[in-house]
């Protein structure tokens, strides 16, 4: 596993100022999220009320397997390896749930941290991951005609001769504008404009 320290990470981060920034600062997110196995918990394209539920695991009782029973001692042979093996699934799913739930906690602090201050207004009244990235969604994310109408004219603007430019940067650009428009599937780069 590569941490920050490690020579060989390259760490990231794209702040999200303006809409044009939103599809790369999502992306990074969802990429974050995903590592920590998050995303069904985050997606703002997913209505809440289909959202999943990070919930904590319910502590097995003795008093599940038998009526009254106070300590092991009290219950069957059976019973007692069923609370056993219940007990030790339990504790399983408990640790999952409890390192999800500080990694939830870390990628809500990290959606704060990655928006500009002069957006930070927005997630006072948040509090989730998931409310944070639907309200961003709702205030900084383009609508795909703005999208396709932003891509449109830069990849027109890429069509003059890179004077004054340094090649490598154009061609950097060049390659950035055209995958963002085959994406979309601008008729510019798949269709009969290509």
């Amino acid at each position: 596993m590569a941490t920050e320290s490690d020579p060989a990470t390259t760490r990231i981060t794209v702040v999200l100022d303006k809409p044009s920034d939103w599809h790369n600062w999502l992306f990074i997110r969802q990429d974050s999220a995903q590592r920590s196995d998050l995303w069904q918990y985050v997606n703002p394209d997913i209505a809440a009320d289909e959202l999943s539920e990070l919930k904590e695991p319910v502590e097995p009782k003795l008093t599940d397997y038998k009526e009254g029973a106070e300590s092991l001692g009290s219950l069957s042979a059976d019973d007692r390896e069923s609370y056993k093996w219940d007990y030790k699934r339990y504790r399983e799913r408990y640790t999952t749930w409890s390192r999800k739930s500080r990694a939830l906690a870390d990628f809500n602090s990290e959606i704060s941290k990655t928006v500009a201050k002069r957006h930070l207004y927005l997630l006072w009244s948040k509090s989730t991951p998931y409310e944070r990235l639907v309200t961003l969604k709702q205030h900084l994310a383009p609508t795909d005609a703005t999208r396709r109408r932003e891509l449109i004219g830069k990849y027109a603007a890429l069509q003059a001769p890179a004077r004054g430019k340094k090649v490598e940067e154009w061609l950097r650009t060049w390659v950035d504008v055209t995958n963002q428009c085959k994406e979309l599937k601008l008729a510019e780069t798949t269709g009969t404009r290509a």
